[in-house]
């Protein structure tokens, strides 16, 4: 799976094309295989700039975080559960005295408690499990992180083991009793949201399932000369963007 997970990635599709592509052009044995050597490694270096291309990674954005809107404030007052998944964190240990957040989590974290604080939910769940070689969960992390901004330890629920979305939701609904049109707010990030959402909906039936999409990435200014170049930037969120499309086409094949 991790391998497979590798090379569904715009980065494992150019370091392929460019391996093939060097290996077939030092091969003489074949006369065409040079000639086809040139043009995969070709390809490669086309791809590796059309994905860290700032416009075309942010039409990839618009096209997830278009399609699920931020609930009516009406709507995010009756959420009766809020759920925040952890999108990453570094573990304490060596130069990190205490374990942090990563970039998608931050977004994810504040917002799931501003509208836990400004809803009538009864219970804030966070979901993450441990990263390698850690002491504490990316659970754990987050509920260290709500008590602080106020909220309170007895409403918090964790589900501490799983390291997917399908994991998350599989948790969650082992932990919480069975109930029937609660209204489930899920707080993700907007890329993740459509695809978290048909996920926690498989695994809570019975429930409403609300999206909260949050850590919005389309640049509404994008067209600018600064950003009619390649950067690593770009090439991050293209790979975010087809790692969603990707997940989104195996759920509903497997689903």
């Amino acid at each position: 799976m991790f391998l497979v997970k590798s090379f569904a990635t715009p980065l494992g599709w150019v370091l392929v094309l460019l391996l093939v592509g060097l290996v077939l052009m030092k091969c003489s044995r074949r006369e065409a295989a040079p000639k086809v050597g040139w043009a995969l490694v070709l390809l490669g270096t086309l791809l590796l700039l059309v994905f860290s291309f700032p416009p075309f990674a942010n039409a990839l954005i618009y096209s997830l975080e278009s399609r699920v809107p931020v609930p009516d404030p009406d709507i995010l007052s009756t959420l009766d559960v809020i759920v925040v998944l952890g999108g990453g964190a570094f573990p304490s240990g060596g130069l990190r005295g205490d374990a942090d957040l990563s970039g998608r989590s931050y977004p994810r974290l504040y917002h799931g408690v501003r509208l836990f604080q400004q809803s009538g939910a009864a219970v804030i769940a966070f979901c993450g499990g441990k990263i390698i070689e850690s002491k504490e969960s990316e659970a754990e992390i987050m509920k260290a992180m709500s008590v602080q901004m106020g909220v309170p330890a007895e409403r918090i629920l964790m589900e501490t083991t799983s390291t997917s979305t399908h994991e998350n939701a599989k948790g969650l609904a082992a932990l919480l009793p069975a109930e029937s049109e609660r209204r489930i707010g899920v707080v993700t990030s907007a890329t993740h949201a459509m695809r978290a959402a048909q996920i926690f909906a498989g695994h809570f039936p019975g429930d409403v399932i609300v999206p909260v999409p949050v850590h919005y990435q389309h640049d509404a200014y994008l067209w600018r000369i600064e950003n009619l170049r390649p950067t690593v930037g770009a090439f991050e969120r293209s790979t975010a963007a087809l790692h969603e499309w990707i997940g989104l086409l195996w759920h509903r094949l497997r689903h």
